[in-house]
């Protein structure tokens, strides 16, 4: 038995994802479980479709077990969401090796340049390049240009080699001595406009299905059946649908409530207090409130944040369980593997419904569960119909055979 470990969003499954399965497996996995962003994805917005069928669909598709990744850190920078991911592959005990995407495709280059921004990313050596106004992404790229190199830093122009960079770092700072491979990402760049060979970014199958076009070319059948599915019962969710429960928060929320939001600083608060009681669109918020500092997806992330009233000292808790949302019988043979594994400092408990960790105590388990309760809840209402509530607590897991 060997186990990898795949963080993603599946934000819809596609082609791209099947082939990353598939290399995997070619690299002597046996088992594959995936740690997947729940109903709210990394790039600040609401995924398409809710995570219960996404994770039936990757079950379906290649993937043995489908883990959450809660809503506290998928809606986090990179660096958080990519931590959370590898806390949760090693909290298993079971994980031989964890496999990514990237442009590069060069795993000796992107731990080059993973080690190069760990050695650059001081308070004392990027605050020349902060006190330009530049995002704090960007003045890390600038420095390891500096101090590595052009080869070294353009290794942060694509932001699947940044995703796998942080996943490196990670497993550095945790301890986690896991195989590593990168696949290279085959035929498109992320959010590339531009298919080819039947894969396309899925930004690109996004468009498509908002745009009413057909997406088979680029999706297993699974995801182009669930997407008609949705379609049709009008439950494809859309960032946009969120409006006026965004706007309320914004007109409503006190000025240090902004400010212990994650990713607020520099002042950032004061903005969006003011902007928050003028502002009669999302999009005029978003014009009034951003600069280069502050880029959309990360004004984005801030805005459902605050909505979902994740506070700044939630990212300080690593997550208390790891919540099953579907599996196969491969799958079931990785969790039994983890109960046997010897204890760690990461060691969580694992289970396909909060009766399994209601019985904890640990306030840290409640406070999870009551986001993720509370965020499925507001999810619920991105679509133009209008879903009953505690889906958490009424959705099937998927359980399937073992192809």
């Amino acid at each position: 038995m060997k186990t990898y470990g795949i963080i993603c969003e599946y934000n819809p499954f596609h082609n791209g994802h099947i082939y990353q399965i598939e290399e995997t497996r070619k690299h002597g996995a046996t088992h594959i479980v995936a740690v997947m962003s729940g109903n709210y994805v990394q790039r600040g917005d609401v995924a398409i479709i809710d995570k219960f069928k996404r994770a039936e669909i990757a079950v379906k598709n290649g993937v043995d077990l489908v883990i959450e990744l809660p809503v506290i850190y998928s809606i986090a920078n990179a660096e958080m969401f990519a931590r959370c991911g590898v806390m949760l592959l090693g909290a298993l005990g079971c994980v031989d090796g964890i496999s990514f995407g990237s442009e590069s495709g060069d795993i000796d280059l992107l731990k080059n340049a993973a080690a190069a921004s760990m050695a650059v990313s001081s308070p004392e050596k990027l605050k020349p390049f902060l006190e330009q106004g530049m995002p704090y992404p960007e003045a890390v790229q600038q420095l390891v240009g500096l101090e590595y190199g052009p080869l070294v830093s353009s290794v942060f122009d694509s932001p699947n080699n940044i995703l796998a960079c942080e996943y490196i770092k990670s497993m550095k700072v945790l301890g986690q001595e896991f195989e590593t491979l990168t696949i290279k990402r085959k035929g498109v760049m992320h959010d590339d406009d531009t298919p080819s060979d039947g894969i396309a970014s899925a930004s690109y199958i996004r468009q498509l299905i908002e745009d009413g076009e057909d997406i088979s070319e680029f999706v297993p059948k699974d995801t182009v059946d669930a997407i008609a599915e949705y379609e049709e019962k009008e439950l494809l969710s859309y960032f946009d649908n969120l409006e006026r429960p965004m706007l309320y928060k914004l007109r409503t929320a006190l000025l240090q409530e902004i400010a212990d939001t994650p990713d607020v600083a520099q002042g950032l608060e004061n903005r969006i207090f003011e902007a928050g009681r003028i502002a009669t669109s999302i999009d005029e918020f978003f014009d009034m409130v951003k600069t280069k500092r502050y880029p959309m997806a990360r004004l984005r992330r801030i805005l459902l944040n605050l909505m979902l009233n994740i506070k700044n000292y939630d990212l300080q808790v690593p997550p208390p369980y790891g919540r099953v949302l579907a599996l196969n019988e491969r799958g079931a043979e990785i969790l039994a593997a983890a109960k046997e594994a010897p204890e760690s400092k990461l060691k969580i408990p694992f289970g396909t419904s909060f009766k399994d960790f209601v019985d904890i105590p640990n306030n840290a388990v409640k406070r999870f569960m009551g986001l993720t309760t509370s965020s499925t809840d507001i999810y619920t209402l991105s679509s133009r119909t209008i879903r009953p509530s505690a889906l958490d607590f009424t959705a099937k897991i998927e359980l399937t055979k073992t192809l």
